[in-house]
């Protein structure tokens, strides 16, 4: 068969170029044809609106695939993972990093079209596991509060503290607690509750910066997860990652 221009709705490499679905954009990952791999995808989230087209990274192979990367936290001997995650209020729908697996990225706007959530965590020794999962109905985007999240499986510490709570930046207080978790916890903005399950940045035992090694997960909620814990009460871990599909 001749070479012919690649088609976006096949995972053929039509033009015979090397590249399937070179040029292609989708409006979701779970429109990336089945046998493709994950991997970074173009998509465009209002079709014909004003929104420009984003990368995202598609993981196409956990449950049926189709899932969006939102947040990725690397742990990292270098120190700039903690920094990182210092995103100010007005940055709150924004993208920092470049989307991949191996390296600290952050999509906001991900929130406003996101309807199934599901949360990974790595640990020490490269166990991954699924530690949470839940729905919602999008997102404020002013206060980035969750509209009607429910918590369908896993870990209910992990979905009561980091998804069905308020969102915190160290220049915006939206979560429950009596201060402002973020400015409590080395300015790390994420959801948060009552403070502690997991953190993408600080330590939650001196020195809470931990050199600014980054992703940290309560070692009670490690243990009863399965995972490898590094001997102290908030274990490091190598990578926590929220995913969504719409």
């Amino acid at each position: 068969m001749l070479p012919t221009l690649d088609r976006c709705d096949t995972a053929e490499d039509e033009d015979c170029d090397g590249a399937a679905n070179k040029g292609c954009i989708y409006a979701r990952c779970r429109d990336v044809p089945r046998g493709l791999p994950s991997g970074v995808y173009t998509l465009d989230l209002d079709g014909p609106g004003p929104k420009p087209e984003l990368d995202a990274y598609c993981d196409m192979e956990t449950d049926g695939g189709g899932w969006a990367l939102v947040y990725n936290s690397v742990g990292s001997e270098s120190g700039k993972t903690l920094q990182f995650w210092d995103i100010p209020h007005a940055e709150r729908l924004g993208t920092r990093g470049e989307p991949s697996l191996g390296q600290n990225f952050y999509q906001g706007s991900l929130y406003a079209v996101g309807r199934e959530y599901r949360d990974d965590i790595e640990d020490l020794e490269g166990t991954v596991k699924e530690v949470m999962r839940a729905t919602a109905n999008g997102i404020d985007t002013e206060t980035m509060k969750l509209r009607g999240p429910a918590h369908t499986a896993g870990s209910a510490d992990i979905f009561v503290a980091h998804f069905f709570s308020g969102w915190s930046s160290r220049d915006h207080d939206g979560d429950p607690s009596p201060g402002n978790c973020a400015l409590e916890h080395q300015n790390v903005t994420q959801h948060y509750a009552q403070c502690w399950e997991y953190n993408l940045g600080a330590d939650g035992d001196e020195p809470f910066d931990d050199g600014g090694w980054g992703p940290h997960l309560a070692t009670h909620i490690a243990e009863r997860l399965g995972l490898a814990g590094d001997g102290t009460p908030h274990t490091r871990v190598r990578r926590i990652s929220r995913w969504t599909r719409w």
